[in-house]
């Protein structure tokens, strides 16, 4: 079973919002870092939106993970 664009970005999304909150970080605090707005961060986080790879590169390195790390779809 092929799994959608859109399933892959709310995945991405909810990776990027769980590695947030292992780090005790606020969305500001994370959306300040990345230099973007935190409500544009929320929409990333749900799925609506998608960061550049070059912010995806910067939030890993922020968050202190392997950018591959984001691309794990397999934790439920």
């Amino acid at each position: 079973m092929s799994v959608s664009i859109n399933e892959k970005k709310v995945m991405l999304g909810l990776n990027i919002s769980y590695y947030r909150k292992a780090r005790s970080m606020t969305q500001t605090e994370l959306a300040e870092q990345l230099e973007i707005t935190s409500n544009y961060l929320s929409q990333v986080e749900r799925g609506s939106k998608i960061l550049s790879v070059a912010k995806i590169f910067r939030a890993a390195e922020i968050l202190g993970v392997d950018e591959k790390d984001f691309w794990d779809f397999s934790r439920k």
